[in-house]
């Protein structure tokens, strides 16, 4: 995944002592770059997916994965829509069902439209129109859609496992438990959370990070995805942040005007125009 690093560098070299008798040392290889700081790697584009929203998302798209894999672009070897995260949507025609096998310890879903119910091996979940849901990673995933269809949106981390050489865990044994968050109850957790946030001057934003019973201890619901609700109040811009990681963002709720501006973002279509609701609140998951 390293691309080639500026100034003078030797190339990478064997062990001058030879390895004919010793496999250990004929695998070791040394290599010395004038300066380790300006070795460069493949940036990350600022990419909204709006063409493969609007697939997942229309009529006559037939039961399937639209899968969101610029990996080329970001020099990774394997279908990636960052370097250590996959996302796809998923369409699911009414009555149907969806599967999918995923190398990931860990999978993320936002339901865009419809219910049904998703299944691991011995447990299945409901889902209706804006929960959010995780499964477990490993095994074998089904989704079923109701009589009006569903289409989902989905993350995991599959580029992280394939870039270790990582094989899925049993769903028992994966970080991530299956957990739903209805949208009553995080649109409830997102207003208190408002309140007390608004109080405090230091504030970056409003946020709401979800977690679950297996990570209670800290604000993430998977051990490398850290997955929030934000919210932002007509007129108002989130004060600007630095995020060490790559930020992906699918916008929930939001105006026509409402934008993003930040230098490592895999943004995707906004769902909902609601630019005509009362309060005109943004909101994104991330």
């Amino acid at each position: 995944m390293d691309g080639s690093a500026s100034g003078a560098q030797t190339p990478t070299q064997a062990d001058a002592r030879g390895g004919e008798d010793d496999p250990h040392l004929a695998r070791a290889r040394y290599y010395s770059p004038s300066n380790i700081f300006q070795v460069k790697r493949a940036p990350i584009p600022r990419r909204n997916f709006i063409e493969e929203c609007e697939r997942a998302r229309a009529d006559d798209t037939p039961t399937g994965w639209i899968t969101l894999d610029i990996a080329e672009e970001i020099g990774v070897e394997t279908p990636a829509t960052t370097p250590l995260m996959l996302a796809r949507y998923a369409k699911v025609a009414p009555g149907e069902t969806l599967d999918g096998h995923f190398a990931a310890s860990g999978e993320i879903y936002y339901v865009i439209s419809g219910c049904g119910t998703a299944t691991k091996p011995g447990e299945t979940l409901t889902f209706a129109e804006n929960d959010v849901f995780t499964l477990p990673g490993g095994g074998a995933t089904t989704l079923r859609a109701g009589d009006d269809g569903a289409v989902l949106f989905q993350a995991t981390n599959e580029p992280e496992l394939a870039f270790h050489g990582l094989a899925a865990p049993e769903p028992a044994n994966s970080p991530t438990v299956a957990a739903r968050y209805p949208m009553e109850s995080w649109l409830a957790e997102l207003t208190s959370a408002r309140d007390v946030n608004n109080r405090d001057e230091n504030r970056s934003g409003q946020a709401l990070h979800l977690t679950s019973e297996r990570n209670g201890k800290t604000d993430s619901l998977h051990p490398t995805i850290k997955v929030a609700i934000n919210s932002l109040d007509p007129g108002c811009s989130q004060r600007q942040h630095r995020h060490n990681s790559v930020a992906m963002t699918l916008p929930l709720q939001s105006r026509r005007r409402t934008f993003s501006d930040r230098g490592r973002t895999a943004g995707l279509a906004s769902l909902r125009d609601d630019d005509h609701a009362a309060h005109r609140t943004s909101r994104t998951l991330q």
